[in-house]
């Protein structure tokens, strides 16, 4: 077979001209070790927040385990990094075992890296080598704290890739602030931050020495267990504690470096060294009452039914337009948007047909479903008992309404929707319930309540309005519908 010049020219250019986008690194295999409660201390509070924190840089793909004990190499075998969030409560049923234990820190002395979370230190007393991998920790007599109250953290090692470009002095509100931990060698720790314990704070009840007004003690800091490294913080009391900005990108930063020996993870604005977050709110110009704002989309323009489409099919809109309102024609089907949407604001007015000689169900029925999964119900809502997700403004089949702020029939009515759609993996895996807050004619009716997943809830989907109808004996219902907007907010 002959080839041409030209053609052997173009086939030679092409490794040249196919750009292909740099591949990303491997994500950070995470174990995060937890699930002994104590008072004060809620792993199930604060370990989601760790988990949240990690995946949201999209650094970390983190597992959760909730018992180690019975675990061993092989439960650790293929993992970057192990994040502990665990205090046995000095109850040695609740100690992890030889062979977990073992497995532990002959992970780190491989190289692997390991982030140990707040009150952890106090864990496992008489494990010399924990103790030696932790750096410092409470013990009795070793180990205390005033209130909790706000502070500042103050960077001491600015050139650790932790916290290098990180602020020299960083508030952290309402924490717990460690003191008088029992440390190992020195040299055998790196204290990256510390903090100063004002004494005067605990007025006069602590039993152990305070010596002199206060003292600067180590709020977060690094040791070595053999080839590995290890990153140990003591911020992250609480839920309000462990969501500030400064406890996650320590967190994160921290993690990063025990687990690859470089941080890449960035620091936000607001904390940065010689910045600010100065990022201004995108000018958005508000429409009057209930008019769209400036940066809406409009979906239904009050003349023609352009942009919509038949429910099933895609075919034409069978519904009419007129006077500025979209009408219902029962018995031809349900609409729906071309344009499809994840998380939105919408709003949407509706007016419900007078139905005497119908009662419940058949009585102004109709719907909104968001991602067309979703239904917000639309009913008459006065005087007509029914079940109760059923009723106006409630989830259909999941959450009845909080009240019923609804008007007669023949009158305009109003949602105002905020939804947020199924949290879901790059690989469409659903991870978190889509979110729903309803207002009914300004009310408060669903606040942010969970809506479990659907197929397809991973996917962007139209805004469908629905026909009730095909079902024997379905009634007449003229819906009417006008000002239907939305904002997307993702």
């Amino acid at each position: 077979m002959r080839i041409s010049t030209f053609a052997l020219l173009a086939a030679c250019a092409v490794p040249a001209l196919a750009q292909t986008a740099p591949a990303q690194p491997p994500k950070i295999q995470t174990l995060l070790i937890t699930g002994q409660n104590t008072v004060g201390h809620d792993w199930r509070v604060v370990s989601p927040i760790l988990k949240d924190a990690l995946e949201s840089t999209g650094r970390f793909e983190v597992r959760v385990n909730e018992d180690f004990r019975g675990a061993g190499p092989e439960t650790l075998a293929s993992y970057d990094l192990v994040v502990i969030n665990y205090y046995e409560n000095k109850d040695k049923k609740w100690w992890w075992g030889e062979r977990a234990q073992n497995a532990l820190i002959d992970f780190a002395k491989s190289g692997k890296g390991v982030v140990i979370f707040h009150f952890s230190v106090a864990a496992f007393e008489g494990w010399t080598e924990w103790e030696q991998m932790c750096g410092g920790n409470w013990r009795p007599n070793n180990g205390h704290h005033s209130p909790s109250h706000d502070f500042h953290v103050d960077i001491k090692d600015r050139e650790h890739p932790i916290t290098k470009g990180l602020r020299a002095k960083l508030r952290q509100p309402y924490d717990e602030l460690y003191a008088n931990l029992k440390w190992q060698p020195e040299g055998s720790y790196h204290v990256l931050a510390t903090a100063y314990d004002n004494h005067a704070l605990y007025a006069g009840k602590t039993r152990q020495p305070i010596p002199g007004d206060g003292l600067d003690q180590p709020m977060f800091w690094t040791t070595q267990m053999g080839q590995g490294k290890v990153f140990v913080t003591v911020l992250g009391h609480d839920l309000g504690a462990t969501s500030t900005p400064l406890n996650k990108i320590t967190l994160v930063r921290g993690a990063e470096w025990a687990a690859t020996g470089k941080v890449t993870i960035p620091i936000p604005p607001a904390l940065a060294e010689g910045g600010r977050d100065d990022t201004q709110a995108k000018a958005v110009t508000p429409g009057v009452g209930s008019a769209p704002p400036s940066d809406a989309v409009v979906l239904f323009n009050g003349r023609d039914l352009a942009g919509w489409v038949h429910g099933k099919d895609g075919s034409p809109a069978k519904w009419k337009a007129e006077k500025g309102e979209m009408v219902t024609v029962t018995y031809t089907g349900s609409i729906q948007t071309e344009q499809k949407f994840r998380d939105i604001q919408l709003h949407l007015e509706f007016k419900v047909p007078p139905m005497p000689n119908h009662k419940g169900q058949l009585k102004g029925n109709s719907g909104v479903y968001l991602q067309g999964l979703n239904e917000v119900q639309i009913i008459d809502g006065v005087n007509n008992p029914t079940y109760a997700t059923g009723q106006l403004a409630g989830i259909y089949d999941e959450h009845a309404p909080l009240v019923n702020p609804a008007r007669p029939a023949g009158e305009w009515q109003s949602y105002d929707i905020i939804y947020r759609a199924t949290k879901c993996t790059d690989r469409n895996v659903p991870q978190k319930d889509a979110r729903l807050t309803v207002l009914l004619n300004g009310v408060l009716v669903q606040d942010n309540v969970a809506v479990r997943y659907k197929k397809g809830g991973c996917e962007p989907g139209p805004l469908l309005l629905q026909d009730h109808s095909g079902f024997k004996d379905a009634p007449v219902t003229e819906m009417r519908f006008r000002n239907i907007w939305v904002r997307p907010l993702n």
